[in-house]
């Protein structure tokens, strides 16, 4: 028996009872373009857009017809609906799309699938609806009820997972409650002035789940993933784009032959919906997953930004001392200001190149000035223009998973306002932070998480001078100090200022701080520390001596005590663990285990 191609309308009366009749697909379409001046439907589209409440338009709602597909109804005496028959059809909403340009690209990208039978804007404007040709069961199989009952709940199943995958939109069979058989997907009539139709629309089979392949998250019948043209795919990809794998950012990218001036972009979800629907408009058998196949294949030539940037530049310095010249357009007070920066630019290319695997870059400048001294802008100068994409000043050093994944994609981080980076996150993430190797992140669309190489460096900003808040981990830092604007009119030579860095990792140039330099950089760190009110006070009432004739033995505890006798308990409001671990990390003081636990020797100031 073959199915009939009309559809259902049907419409409940005043007295609440249905009334049913039939209308096949082209008069249906026609209706929906006549539509476009509905008054009834542009004032419930309207009122839509002003309130996502449905209950509130029920009335404009009753007035309008509505459509089934899969099933063809009659109605009783008594108004009641009852299925006849039934159509080789499904009808599947996508959606809510708000934005015009969205719900055109849902409907380019359903008109990939050849069993795509219809498309047309729902009666809200938020949604597409989209009927797909089907198979039917024999005749014998269509007089079993609860049988049709299950193929149907079959089929929309398969085609809502191949309609989502492919539009990247959420799509269900449309106008059913939870408690529905899916065979009664319906909607409203609507108003659509270029519905789509394809009278040649190829059935899609569903027999059970036997027919259906999943892979990589997308369904697909088994006949279309065997015929794929996947070496005509590849000859139309390549006469229109080159592609490459970022193995820094861990995506495919694209360049337009035709449109070279765009530069390289991500091969994203837009792009490869695209691909394949140009690629089927071409005549080619491929589906979305086919174009993601090829995507996602060692087809693709591997790029590495740096590594072929300072791969360009190996071998080529010309003796100069370009990183000291870059060095000297910063004014300060710090007289080992050139001889630390150097490490640390040194240990940002190491990085780079793979260096670092024991330990990592974990030295960082901070400036400190006035507002209006171009620390970011001579942050952001010290990548050459073609790898500034690796710079970042923007970071939430608070989230986690940003950080780890900024760790592996950036090259150069700056922590601009570093004194509004709580003392917490300073003596805890960021000081473990710091000191990373590799990073274990989960990429976008990637299945498992992965330990990556840790390309990034840190450097940072501050209006503020008090901007240290944990005297063990300030040994990661040292504060510069400017004393004048930096001069950001000065362009070094990038070639050569990277060429001289990299011969410096090549001949193992010292690029962390030893023991010596250590102390020197927590000596000079602690005028900008933030001080606690302890802290504060300790020194009016102790100063240290390393003669036990001059002072005496006291514990953590008998000296945060004489602290609160002299300021006053409520101006002490450290805890004793607090300022136990300031006393612990104080340069110069001699210290004793006891009975009585850590003692420190002290001299008391007379008052």
């Amino acid at each position: 028996m073959k199915s009939k191609v009309n559809l259902t309308l049907v419409r409940t009366d005043k007295r609440n009872k249905s009334m049913a009749s039939n209308v096949s697909l082209i008069t249906l379409l026609a209706r929906m373009k006549a539509n476009m001046e509905s008054e009834l439907i542009d004032a419930y589209r309207t009122n839509m857009k002003l309130s996502s409440r449905r209950d509130l338009y029920g009335d404009m709602l009753g007035r309008l017809h509505r459509v089934y597909a899969s099933v063809r109804l009659h109605t009783d005496k008594n108004g009641t609906l009852t299925v006849s028959g039934y159509n080789d059809m499904l009808m599947l909403s996508a959606g809510p799309i708000y934005d015009e340009q969205q719900m055109e690209n849902a409907k380019l990208s359903a008109r990939v699938l050849p069993c795509t039978l219809a498309t047309f804007v729902g009666a809200s404007g938020m949604t597409l609806k989209i009927l797909v040709k089907i198979e039917l069961p024999n005749a014998k199989a269509q007089k079993d009820e609860g049988g049709m009952r299950r193929f149907f709940s079959t089929a929309y199943m398969v085609a809502t997972n191949i309609y989502t995958a492919l539009i990247g939109e959420t799509v269900n069979a449309s106008g059913i409650a939870e408690e529905s058989s899916a065979m009664m997907a319906n909607c409203r009539i609507s108003a659509d002035d270029s519905p789509y139709v394809n009278p040649q629309a190829a059935p899609l089979m569903v027999k059970g789940n036997e027919n259906v392949t999943v892979m990589r998250g997308y369904i697909m019948n088994d006949d279309e993933l065997n015929n794929a043209d996947t070496t005509g795919l590849i000859s139309f990809v390549d006469e229109m784009y080159k592609l490459r794998y970022n193995k820094l950012k861990g995506c495919v990218e694209y360049l337009d032959k035709d449109r070279i001036y765009l530069g390289w972009n991500p091969a994203d979800e837009r792009f490869r919906n695209g691909l394949t629907i140009s690629a089927r408009q071409a005549g080619l058998n491929v589906w979305n997953n086919d174009v993601v196949r090829y995507l996602n294949s060692n087809r693709i030539t591997v790029y590495d930004p740096v590594e072929d940037w300072l791969f360009s530049i190996d071998g080529k310095w010309d003796g100069e001392d370009h990183i000291g010249r870059l060095a000297e357009t910063v004014k300060t007070d710090l007289k080992q200001w050139k001889e630390w920066f150097r490490m640390w630019f040194v240990g940002m290319v190491a990085q780079w190149m793979g260096r670092n695997v024991k330990y990592a870059n974990s030295i960082v400048p901070l400036l400190v000035s006035p507002q209006g001294y171009h620390k970011s802008t001579f942050c952001r100068q010290l990548l050459p223009e073609n790898m500034r994409w690796g710079y970042l000043d923007n970071l939430q050093i608070g989230e986690k998973k940003s950080v780890m994944q900024s760790m592996a994609e950036y090259l150069l981080i700056n922590l601009d306002e570093f004194n509004s980076i709580s003392a917490k996150v300073q003596q805890g993430f960021l000081k473990n932070t710091l000191q990373l190797t590799t990073v274990n992140v989960k990429r976008p669309y990637a299945r498992r998480r992965e330990d990556l190489p840790r390309m990034a460096s840190f450097i940072a900003t501050s209006n503020m001078t008090d901007v240290l808040s944990d005297p063990s981990g300030s040994r990661r830092f040292f504060v510069v100090n400017l004393t004048e604007p930096i001069n950001t009119d000065y362009r070094p030579d990038y070639q050569q200022l990277y060429a001289q860095a990299v011969e410096a990792v090549r001949q193992n140039e010292q690029r962390w701080f030893d023991a010596r330099q250590t102390e020197l950089v927590m000596e000079h760190n602690r005028q900008f520390e933030m001080r606690d009110s302890a802290e504060m006070v300790f020194h009016d009432c102790f100063e240290l001596t390393s003669d036990p004739s001059e002072g005496e033995y006291l514990t953590t505890s008998d000296i945060f005590s004489t602290l609160r006798k002299y300021a006053g308990a409520a101006t002490i409001s450290e805890s004793l663990p607090k300022f136990g671990r300031y006393l612990s990390n104080l340069p110069g003081i001699v210290k004793r285990m006891s009975k009585y636990g850590t003692q420190y020797l002290l001299k008391r100031r007379e008052k």
